[in-house]
């Protein structure tokens, strides 16, 4: 069983292959119902692995996806925390053996067999043995009501399979290390890339498809819109545009880089190929990911990625007082829980500048 990619003139999609050498229906359905509601490329592909592995384990069993119980799944994911040359048939692993995925993994692989579950239990194909909710149910499972719940577009789930994961915020990186990236470029179209995202906290895909319409120098602004013909599969998440403010000298660092080095090229694109590859094209994934790597090696930040750029723009607005709500709207968030719980990166400094603002940390209260 194989996870296939499917590409088209301005499309990719995948599908999963089984012993048949045919796409295995239930996942089909799927990954095509996927594809119908503007689910991105990268998010099909990782569904598909996910759900290869569900089958497959399901083949060693000998039990059909309908069947599957809650106690079954949590049998898969004992034997997902194996290591991939164990997983066959027959092998015995001792308990109390480390996991060979991140728990982080195994929440999401979770997360995408609870979603193909509640998908085939609407068509009548299956039960959502995961939980959740199915046509007419307003309320999830369990009692559990996060902070912020109120503010969520859509009612709260709690999956019955738990899995211990071990919370790593990403790092929010300094000014003076933005500028370590911005001095390390040797093209002022990367300049601008670096400095574009750390001022608006656009995420890479986003930046990828950025034409020049989309930036609005009367407002200062960047328009983030959703379109499904970028020739380099650059997508906005979710479908969903926006508007971002940004400081009026982002548009003079895309002057110089305009003056400078796009020229007279006839292209819709911000961040087009100017050295390699074809002259004019739209840079693509796996150009930026070169970009990145030369940029982490010449200023020796291993964790400057271009995430977390993101992460520091929406860690500077937090810090500054800038609502969650407000925030969640500028990156594009679905939710400001999800804001709350993965970019407020507050650390020591934080909490003692809080205290001492509420006048907490004054005086002796022994004197």
């Amino acid at each position: 069983m194989r996870v296939q990619r499917l590409a088209g003139e301005t499309s990719v999609s995948y599908t999963v292959i089984g012993g048949d050498s045919l796409p295995v229906p239930p996942i089909e359905a799927f990954l095509v119902h996927l594809v119908a509601k503007g689910k991105s490329p990268a998010t099909v592909k990782a569904y598909a692995h996910d759900l290869r592995d569900l089958f497959e384990w399901l083949g060693q069993r000998g039990l059909d996806f309908a069947d599957v119980e809650l106690e079954d799944l949590a049998a898969f994911v004992d034997w997902l925390r194996r290591p991939s040359g164990l997983r066959r048939p027959g092998v015995f692993v001792l308990p109390g053996s480390p996991s060979a995925l991140a728990g982080s993994t195994l929440v999401r692989k979770r997360a995408a067999v609870a979603e193909f579950y509640r998908f085939h239990a609407v068509r009548g194909s299956a039960r959502p043995v995961l939980g959740g909710m199915t046509p007419g149910t307003r309320r999830a499972t369990g009692d559990y009501v996060p902070m912020l719940a109120h503010a969520m577009s859509g009612p709260v789930e709690r999956s019955p399979l738990r899995i211990t994961t071990s919370s790593k915020r990403p790092r929010a990186l300094t000014d003076d290390e933005v500028s370590l990236l911005q001095d390390a470029c040797r093209r002022l179209r990367d300049r601008f890339l670096v400095t574009l995202l750390y001022e608006s906290g656009l995420r890479i895909s986003e930046a990828l498809g950025l034409r020049h319409a989309d930036l609005d120098p009367a407002v200062c602004a960047v328009h983030v819109v959703a379109r499904e013909d970028n020739p380099n599969q650059a997508r906005v998440k979710g479908m969903k545009d926006r508007a971002v403010p940004v400081r009026d000298y982002l548009f003079n660092r895309y002057a110089d880089y305009l003056d400078a080095e796009y020229g007279d090229l006839d292209s819709d694109y911000v961040f087009v190929n100017l050295w390699r590859g074809q002259r004019g094209a739209a840079m693509t994934y796996s150009a930026v990911e070169d970009l990145g790597d030369r940029l982490r090696r010449a200023t020796g930040i291993a964790d400057s990625t271009w995430h977390a750029l993101r992460h520091s723009y929406a860690t500077r607005l937090l810090r500054s007082g800038v609502p969650i709500e407000v925030v969640a709207e500028l990156l594009g968030h679905a939710s400001p829980q999800t804001t709350k719980s993965t970019y407020a990166h507050l650390d020591l400094a934080d909490y003692r500048r809080v205290l001492a603002e509420h006048g907490v940390l004054d005086g002796d209260p022994t004197a």
